[in-house]
């Protein structure tokens, strides 16, 4: 069975580092790319991946962080 809780004192440090980066990615692909976005199909496709990319870094780092934070069964 899984046991939650990290494997290291670091590995919250990590996961939260990966969050800030999916937020980053969101924010860049929502504002920074939106004007671009309207001059090409291919800009706009870019902004999806970044935006989904942003999306997947930042479900899965609030994922393990809840993991993380839940005691584990005895």
């Amino acid at each position: 069975m899984y046991e939650a809780g990290p494997a290291s004192p670091a590995a919250p440090v990590a996961i939260l580092i990966v969050l800030g980066l999916g937020i980053a990615l969101v924010a860049v692909g929502q504002f920074v790319l939106d004007s671009l976005s309207d001059t090409s199909d291919a800009w706009h496709w870019i902004q999806h991946g970044v935006i989904f990319a942003g999306g997947l870094a930042v479900g899965g780092a609030v994922t393990l962080l809840y993991g993380a934070g839940r005691q584990p069964a005895s």
